[in-house]
């Protein structure tokens, strides 16, 4: 690169434009723990949790 390029590419950003975005870290796999993270996330209600651990699943 020129020294011009490296100049412009290197310069602090002064748009002002910026976006603050929310995010959450999970372990990975699935767990009760994950659904039930999940779950409150999306402001489900408990009784749908609830009823979901009384399932049973035949083999």
């Amino acid at each position: 690169m020129t020294t011009t390029v490296k100049t412009f590419v290197n310069q602090p950003y002064k748009y002002g434009f910026v976006t603050d975005i929310e995010s959450d870290t999970i372990p990975r796999g699935l767990s009760e723990d994950v659904v039930r993270l999940i779950s409150a996330k999306k402001n489900e209600p408990d009784f749908m949790l609830n009823s979901a651990s009384k399932l049973t699943v035949s083999g």
